[in-house]
C-alpha cells in the first residue's frame, strides 16, 4: 500500500485515540466530536485512495499474512516494488522558491485588520497585493514559457 494512503490510517487512529483521551479527559462533547469528526475524515480519504488502487497491480505475488502483518501493511512504511502509486508522478518541473505569496498574505492581513482599525490598513494593503500579484504572473508566464521548450525539446528528441 503506498505512502499516500497509509498517511490517512494513521491520521484516522491518531484522531481516534487522540478523541477518547480528550473525551475522558475533560468530557467536553464539542472537541470530542471534532476530533472524532478529523478522523472520519481521514478515513474516508484512506478509503478512497484505497478503492481508487487497481487489484493486482502490484505485480508481487500476494501470501496469505496474519493480523500482524497486516496491521503493519497498513501503518507500515515500506512499499513493495513496482506498487502504483496514487499521486505517482513525480517527474516534471518543480516551481521556484517565490516571494508572491507571502507578499499576498501580507495584503490579506493588512486588509483584515483594515475591519479593526480603518479604512486606511486597507488602502496600504494594495501596495503588497499589486506586487505579489505581478511577481506571481510573471513567474506563472516563466513557469509556461520554460514548460514549452521543454515540449519541443522531448518532440526534437523524439523526432531525432
Amino acid at each position: 500500500m503506498p505512502e499516500e494512503t497509509r498517511v490517512f490510517i494513521r491520521s484516522c487512529l491518531f484522531a481516534v485515540v487522540v478523541a477518547t483521551v480528550y473525551w475522558l479527559l475533560s468530557q467536553d462533547a464539542i472537541g470530542t466530536v471534532l476530533l472524532a469528526g478529523f478522523g472520519v475524515a481521514s478515513f474516508s480519504l484512506f478509503f478512497m485512495l484505497r478503492r481508487g488502487q487497481p487489484q493486482g497491480a502490484t505485480g508481487v505475488a500476494t501470501q496469505p499474512a496474519g493480523i500482524g502483518a497486516r496491521i503493519f501493511d497498513l501503518i507500515g512504511t515500506s512499499e513493495r516494488p513496482g506498487e502504483d502509486r496514487p499521486f505517482g508522478d513525480e517527474g516534471g518541473r518543480i516551481p521556484v522558491g517565490s516571494i508572491a505569496p507571502f507578499l499576498i498574505g501580507v495584503a490579506v492581513a493588512m486588509a483584515a485588520l483594515g475591519l479593526i482599525f480603518g479604512l486606511w490598513s486597507v488602502a496600504a494593503a494594495v501596495i503588497p497585493l499589486l506586487l505579489g500579484v505581478r511577481e506571481w504572473l510573471r513567474e506563472v508566464g516563466a513557469e509556461i514559457r520554460a514548460l514549452s521548450e521543454d515540449e519541443e525539446r522531448a518532440a526534437r528528441a523524439h523526432r531525432a
